[in-house]
């Protein structure tokens, strides 16, 4: 039989890219963990901070469908996000 793991998130900071939406949709959770809700599976966690305009949802509880997911980067902390980020914001190569 076969056993589904998923990644284990803890105390990381994950960048979701959504499945046919442009970049301003990206979503960069903290506490994410995975969820069976109704069904589905969701990756469930807060808005990190400074990651959305104004910081207006810092800290809000949100749930992104799994199947929704097109890709995800794993960052060790919140500098580290916002570290490379800078990096690709200078170098233009950021998506």
């Amino acid at each position: 039989m076969f056993q589904m793991t998923f990644p284990d998130f803890s105390g990381k900071i994950v960048l979701i890219y959504l499945v046919n939406r442009s970049d301003d949709y990206n979503v960069v959770m903290q506490h994410a963990t995975l969820e069976n809700q109704a069904g589905k599976i969701f990756i469930v966690g807060e808005f990190a901070e400074g990651t959305t305009a104004s910081d207006w949802a810092a800290g809000i509880r949100t749930a992104v469908s799994w199947e929704n997911v097109e890709q995800y980067l794993v960052f060790d902390s919140i500098e580290d996000y916002y570290s490379r980020m800078s990096i690709g914001w200078n170098d233009r190569t950021v998506q």
